[in-house]
C-alpha cells in the first residue's frame, strides 16, 4: 500500500514511457519495493496472478521496453 504503491495517472504515465519514439503505455500500478524480500513477494504474486511485471530503471531507454502494452 501507500506510500509504496501508486495508481495515480501522473505516476503511471511517468513510468509508461522512456526516451523512445513510442507512445506512452502506462502500467496499471507502480510499486516501489523497499527490500529484496518485497521484490520476491511481488514477483511471486505477479506470477501467481499472471500479471506482467515491467521493471523500470531511469527511463532513459531508447527501445520502448518500459511500455506496458498488454
Amino acid at each position: 500500500g501507500a506510500p509504496n504503491v501508486s495508481t495515480a495517472m501522473a505516476v503511471r504515465e511517468q513510468h509508461g514511457h522512456d526516451e523512445s519514439m513510442h507512445t506512452c503505455a502506462p502500467p496499471d500500478a507502480v510499486v516501489w519495493p523497499q527490500a529484496v524480500g518485497q521484490v520476491q513477494e511481488l514477483a511471486a504474486l505477479c506470477y501467481r496472478c499472471r500479471v506482467p511485471m515491467v521493471p523500470f530503471g531511469t527511463g532513459t531507454g531508447l527501445e520502448g521496453g518500459v511500455n506496458a502494452v498488454q
